[in-house]
């Protein structure tokens, strides 16, 4: 819908500038230490941007597969925790396909926030 620059662009910019005119040149290790965090929050954020499609299927595939279609995908995920908190997933086979939707789940925010995660 928007043209150029996008969002991911504008964050990567950002991010330059904060790594190379700011951090880069910093005498005051506080001033470089937060431009350095603020630098990887601007990461993480053009991470999530580019992932969030594939995220989002991703989930409602999983959500689907446990059964879980219609409704919104929070308001699926919602109903799926609190099927756990009530024990409906403590049997074997259904403990392990919430295992698997979990680890997939987390697995893909670990590699939002850290990019050396491998899962």
């Amino acid at each position: 819908m928007h043209d150029r620059p996008t969002l991911g662009e504008l964050l990567a910019a950002v991010r330059a500038y904060v790594l190379e005119e700011v951090a880069g040149v910093a005498q005051d290790r506080r001033t470089r230490f937060r431009a350095l965090v603020a630098a990887n929050v601007l990461a993480i954020a053009e991470r999530e941007l580019a992932s969030a499609e594939g995220d989002a299927v991703a989930e409602d595939e999983a959500l689907h597969a446990l059964g879980y279609a219609g409704g919104g995908t929070g308001e699926r995920r919602a109903n799926l925790c609190a099927e756990i908190r009530a024990g409906k997933f403590d049997e074997a086979p259904r403990f392990a396909e919430a295992m698997r939707y979990a680890k997939a789940m987390v697995g893909r925010k670990l590699a939002v926030s850290n990019p050396r995660f491998r899962p």
